[in-house]
């Protein structure tokens, strides 16, 4: 998969694009029902592509940071996985905010990236001021051919699924969460060195660290999976700060994996969040720490 974190993309002068347009915070089952018929078009010799942006256009507009569920670096390598050619990270800006959804419909999608098909969803807006909607956009697309696929919301557990309704979910509900997303919340990044205890009391981990800028479930143990060169091993994870045998605030992954041993240091690893097995607390004493490592381990067999 190509990756474009800027406007350079605009100047590739591609041709009969397929694109499917969104902020895809998530990439959720709902979102995956779009980049799914996305994909189809690859049958008929097209470009299929992905246009978001870098940063929340809310964010940039009122100033304040806002927490994703995953970040720019998970995104694209679910993307990558899911066989997008092309995934374009447009720069959100106050001055791009400004601009018509005329000017962004046939300036930048019908002359600059060729499309030919665009896929949204049915409550889809864009530009100044999100005045451009669906309507619109079909009747631009009548006008500079290309056919505009607007696609419904999916709903489960009695919700709409959106990024919105997980958001409010990953905490208290964690399970229908993960139901909505499709395939498990997961964290993605680099496996970075710890205290090395898991080593001396025969549970030997993996760590990762957690951006700033990602949004987490409840602090706790997790039965989980890692995918090590595309095979998935089961595995224990506790997020949090790891009260027992840590001294920092930060928040981190520290994993578990059953059945592998191998030097992991310095690679990137998905490690996906299946189900919720137990709050985080601190043990009086390392012996105590163990027994529970060990039940959690029972409980996640005997639950998958």
């Amino acid at each position: 998969m190509l990756y474009v974190q800027n406007d350079d993309a605009l100047q590739f002068n591609i041709t009969d694009t397929a694109i499917a347009l969104g902020k895809f915070d998530g990439i959720h089952l709902g979102h995956q029902m779009i980049i799914n018929n996305l994909l189809e078009e690859k049958k008929k010799g097209r470009t299929t592509l992905v246009f978001t942006f870098g940063s929340s256009p809310n964010s940039v507009i009122s100033g304040g940071p806002k927490k994703v569920i995953y970040t720019r670096e998970e995104k694209a390598q679910y993307f990558s996985e899911l066989g997008v050619d092309v995934l374009l990270e447009f720069p959100f800006t106050k001055d791009f905010a400004k601009i018509s959804p005329e000017t962004f419909a046939v300036d930048y999608l019908s002359k600059q990236l060729g499309v030919r098909s665009i896929y949204i969803g049915e409550d889809f807006h864009f530009g100044r001021g999100r005045s451009g909607n669906v309507a619109l956009l079909r009747e631009l697309g009548e006008q500079y051919s290309f056919e505009v696929h607007a696609l419904s919301k999916k709903t489960l557990h009695g919700k709409v699924i959106s990024s919105t309704a997980i958001r409010d979910l990953l905490e208290s509900k964690f399970y229908v969460a993960n139901d909505m997303l499709g395939n498990p919340y997961f964290v993605y990044g680099e496996v970075i060195h710890g205290n090395h205890l898991g080593n001396t009391i025969g549970f030997p981990t993996i760590n990762q660290s957690i951006p700033d800028n990602k949004l987490i479930p409840r602090f706790g143990v997790y039965a989980s999976r890692v995918n090590i060169d595309g095979y998935y091993y089961s595995a224990i994870s506790n997020l949090g700060i790891k009260p027992t045998v840590g001294n920092s605030h930060h928040c981190g992954l520290e994993t578990f994996i059953l059945d592998y041993s191998g030097d992991l240091y310095g690679r990137y690893i998905k490690t996906e969040l299946l189900f919720f097995i137990r709050p985080e607390e601190k043990f009086r004493n390392i012996d105590e720490l163990k027994n529970q490592i060990n039940a959690d381990i029972q409980m996640m067999e005997e639950n998958l």
